[in-house]
């Protein structure tokens, strides 16, 4: 963490970047994307390369993984005009930043690549991680435009299909995928079947952690998440509307399609009384339970990938509550 910022200090805006980050990258949040890295390379790496100076090379990479992902919720905050974000107002939402924030943005993803190259320019898997990193941009953005293209689309549109596509491009690549990749490229392991094989549990993983989410932005509590939800009022394609879709009778989906993307607090109430009519909550309760199962078999029986990993994430997600 430190030596990202000690990178930093050579350019005029020192002391701006210094708040940014500790604003929107080291200020709260769970840093499960950097520990992913740590706890990847610790599994992936032949023991021979597990040392000090190494481990230290996989924290290095974690935060710029953070930091890119600081960049990420800041644009995300801006697009979706959230109010909150882990427990304090959005960076955008500070009055003496505002709309700089996406410059503040670009800001971050630019000190990533700068400290990348510092730091691993001089090494072989320089490149191959610098590519984990463009890729990573190119798949979170073409998630975020899926998800922001359902703004346009009719609700009652909406399936389960697309429910997963959005949440495999969007979160589950750049969450859980992009920092085991990044371990994986820091190994200097080569065998990618490994990779493809931890890429589907992973990914799975993640659409698991986004269908959380969905549940959590209408029935959690804002105290213990950090952020107030918006999905209804924002219209977006969740995993709660796509599945009250399947269970509705013809009455219940006009009403939906009356409330769903207003603004208004009535019309949010209408929805989220639609939602405990056809049983969401508890319907959200018997998924997680079959999920979390099938997905703690499926790691068991697979072969070569970071096992522990998964594991942990599984059991770490499992109920949570922010």
């Amino acid at each position: 963490m430190k030596a990202i910022a000690e990178n930093c200090k050579s350019y005029g805006t020192g002391t701006h970047i210094e708040r940014l980050l500790n604003y929107s990258v080291y200020g709260g949040g769970k840093k499960n994307r950097c520990q992913i890295v740590v706890d990847a390379f610790e599994e992936l790496a032949p023991q021979a390369a597990l040392t000090e100076a190494n481990r230290a090379l996989s924290a290095f990479l974690g935060w710029c993984h953070e930091v890119f992902h600081g960049m990420y919720i800041i644009m995300d905050d801006i697009m979706d005009a959230s109010t909150t974000r882990r427990r304090k107002p959005c960076w955008y939402k500070l009055d003496d930043v505002q709309m700089t924030a996406i410059n503040d943005g670009l800001l971050l993803q630019g000190i990533v690549y700068e400290v990348l190259k510092k730091k691993f320019g001089s090494m072989q898997n320089y490149g191959s991680l610098t590519e984990v990193f463009h890729r990573n941009l190119l798949f979170s953005t073409i998630g975020e435009n899926m998800d922001l293209a359902t703004m346009h689309q009719d609700v009652l549109t909406f399936t389960m299909e697309q429910v997963r596509h959005i949440a495999a491009y969007k979160t589950a690549h750049h969450s859980f995928y992009t920092p085991t990749e990044l371990a994986f490229n820091l190994t200097g392991n080569t065998n990618l079947q490994i990779l493809e094989q931890a890429k589907n549990i992973l990914y799975e993983i993640g659409i698991f952690f986004q269908v959380q989410d969905d549940f959590l932005d209408c029935y959690g509590d804002p105290a213990v998440t950090g952020k107030e939800g918006t999905d209804i009022q924002d219209k977006k394609c969740t995993w709660l509307v796509a599945t009250f879709l399947e269970r509705a009778n013809a009455a219940q989906k006009k009403t939906l399609k009356e409330s769903y993307g207003k603004k208004d607090e009535k019309s949010v109430q209408i929805v989220k009384q639609l939602y405990t009519d056809v049983g969401l909550p508890e319907i959200y309760k018997t998924y997680e339970e079959a999920t979390y199962k099938r997905i703690k078999e499926d790691i068991q029986q697979a072969k070569g990938i970071p096992q522990r990993l998964c594991q942990n994430l599984m059991d770490k997600l499992y109920k949570r509550k922010f």
